[in-house]
């Protein structure tokens, strides 16, 4: 259990490395069709909660998005939906301008905090999908 959220934090941290500098996107990925260069921007994370843990991982989730509110000028926005199908499973939809708030938000306290509540709250690792801004309105 703990190596998976391990490996999710580590994804969600990686670009805190390497002077915050996203990783390279496969070959052909990452840029518009116009052939600029795309910026990693969102990220899309499920959660399955353990049965019984629901209030105490929203209470986490609302102090994380608190935190971010008051310390992360560099986030675009970071929600917290509950799936219609299964009460179980959480996602978050975060946005960052660019890749400083990236970096900002995966070295933040109230973020350590988070992973270490985690551990005891979650039913498998969650799964992260980074996405890359191609356009928005």
């Amino acid at each position: 259990m703990r190596t998976p959220l391990l490996a999710l934090l580590v994804t969600l941290l990686s670009f805190a490395t390497a002077g915050a500098q996203p990783p390279a996107p496969p070959p052909g990925a990452g840029t518009t069709t116009s052939g600029a260069k795309a910026m990693p921007s969102a990220f899309v994370v499920k959660f399955k909660v353990k049965p019984g843990m629901n209030a105490a991982f929203e209470k986490a989730f609302m102090e994380m998005q608190a935190g971010v509110r008051a310390h992360e000028p560099g986030n675009v926005y970071y929600d917290f939906f509950v799936t219609v199908r299964d009460p179980q499973t959480y996602v978050i939809i975060e946005r960052y301008r660019d890749a400083a708030a990236i970096s900002v938000h995966g070295q933040s306290e109230h973020g350590k905090k988070l992973f270490a509540t985690l551990r005891d709250l979650l039913d498998g690792p969650p799964d992260a999908l980074r996405l890359v801004l191609v356009s928005a309105k």
